[in-house]
């Protein structure tokens, strides 16, 4: 029993997976789709095709007997009794000629239509003063030796009546036309509609069926594809469609997208790998230094382990925030923005730094739109930085250029080759020679700096010094005392 309860159990399980997977898919949605819109509308329009038939049909004898009846009237009222009016049939043929057409069917319908198709009868006392055939039981005159039905119902035939005021009293003219050669021409219409558009209905879902599913193959292999990625398949890229359309676009974006993200996937362990080895020296230099002062407790100046020790703490303390930077500037967190005076920041920078001169004379005012710990920052990291490299002095300059406030860190150091120029601003970038980082840097300082920079709008590059070594010049956006124009 609990082999019988497990296997049914799974079969409902694949039934409903098979089910979400054919009854929830575009191709079946779709197809449902034209089914019923192609369906309605078949059915629809097959209702008003059959129904504007009739109507124009029925129209059609409807004009021609009003136009008939209008032409014998004319004639009656002119008092004019043709003998046709009353003739039998064996006489009315030899009668039909073009004078016959003429006088009777003045309109230039064709009698033989007309006769073959409709029945005219006369009604009224003025029956007594005609020569004519004897009336009917119903009080009726037929004419043309045609007796049909009078008064019939609606759907089976068509009756029109005239008024007909003739010098031998009033008559009542009818024309009736009978509608079974109409009814069977229109059930045979609908029959054929009701049995073939049936037919193109379920013909076009099955060519949705086909042409969504040929359209839509590209995008399963895509899906499979990108299922079978993982992080460490980052390279692999999903197929691209040999078409112009939507589905070669997405196969291509797809493709950008993957081609971003493996690189920065190996931007993320590349930086896990260099922030771990940079973490690892300053814990190592600690380690090395305080196991050797305790390995010879007696004859270490512990005053000046500890100087090391706390340096090296310093620079941990200072590599871990510059990590913590670079990684809320990575997830794009705004930070709150206002107006920063610039020259605030590098004079306060400038006390902060006593082991070389430093210049700020040429430092005038400059306001910008941004964060002030995210600037101070920026302001730090290349003095500090000139500072590492400077032989003897720094000159910080600060100016206004148009729309734009200029800081500029300049020092006379051994400068930094113009093909290292943008490989300085990589994060734990090392240069072989020239501007090689000591052992205050952290090698996240002017990384850090350039993407501060730039999501403030401005940009950061190196240039040559006046005074010999190197100079960082970066542009941010004025904020203008001008009102906005309008």
């Amino acid at each position: 029993m609990a082999d019988t309860t497990v296997a049914a159990g799974a079969v409902p399980q694949r039934t409903g997976i098979l089910h979400r997977r054919f009854a929830g898919s575009v191709r079946a949605r779709l197809t449902f789709t034209v089914l019923l819109v192609v369906g309605a509308s078949m059915f629809v329009g097959g209702a008003m095709l059959t129904a504007w038939v009739r109507t124009t049909i029925r129209n059609d004898i409807e004009s021609r007997n009003e136009r008939v009846l209008a032409t014998m009237s004319n004639t009656l009222m002119r008092g004019d009794i043709p003998a046709e009016l009353y003739a039998d049939p064996d006489e009315l043929s030899s009668m039909l000629d073009d004078q016959l057409e003429l006088r009777v069917f003045e309109d230039g319908s064709s009698y033989e239509e007309v006769l073959t198709t409709s029945y005219f009868f006369l009604e009224g006392p003025a029956f007594t003063r005609l020569k004519v055939q004897e009336v009917d039981s119903q009080g009726r005159l037929v004419l043309f030796g045609r007796d049909g039905p009078s008064m019939p119902e609606p759907e089976a035939a068509v009756e029109l009546t005239a008024f007909v005021p003739t010098q031998w009293g009033n008559l009542t003219l009818h024309a009736v036309s009978p509608l079974r050669a109409v009814n069977d021409s229109i059930g045979a219409l609908a029959g054929a509609l009701w049995l073939g558009l049936p037919m193109v209905t379920v013909l076009s879902g099955i060519l949705t069926w086909f042409i969504t599913g040929r359209t839509l193959a590209p995008v399963g292999a895509i899906t499979n594809r990108v299922r079978e990625l993982t992080a460490t398949t980052m390279d692999a890229r999903v197929p691209v469609p040999d078409t112009d359309d939507e589905i070669h676009d997405l196969a291509v974006t797809m493709n950008e997208m993957l081609e971003r993200l493996e690189k920065s996937s190996a931007a993320q362990r590349q930086f896990i790998s260099d922030a771990s080895h940079e973490l690892r020296s300053p814990v190592a230099s600690i380690r090395a230094q305080l196991e050797t002062a305790l390995g010879y407790p007696d004859a270490v100046d512990w005053p000046d382990v500890a100087r090391v020790v706390l340096a090296e703490d310093e620079r941990l303390e200072h590599l871990v925030a510059n990590l913590l930077a670079v990684a809320r500037l990575e997830e794009d967190r705004d930070a709150p923005r206002t107006e920063v005076d610039l020259d605030e920041i590098v004079m306060a920078q400038r006390r902060r730094v006593t082991a070389v001169p430093v210049d700020t004379s040429s430092v005038s005012a400059g306001r910008v739109m941004g964060n002030s710990d995210e600037l101070t920052s920026v302001v730090r990291n290349l003095i500090d930085n000139a500072v590492r490299h400077t032989t003897s002095k720094v000159v910080v300059t600060l100016q206004a250029h148009g729309p734009f406030v200029v800081l500029s860190v300049a020092d006379d150091g051994p400068g930094v080759p113009v093909d290292l120029r943008e490989r300085v601003f990589e994060r734990f970038a090392r240069l072989d020679e020239g501007r090689q980082r000591d052992a205050g840097g952290t090698g996240l300082g002017l990384a850090l700096t350039k993407r501060i920079v730039e999501q403030h709008g401005g940009s950061i590059h190196v240039t040559d010094a006046d005074i010999g070594g190197a100079c960082f010049v970066v542009s941010l956006p004025a904020l203008s005392d001008e009102p906005d124009d309008y």
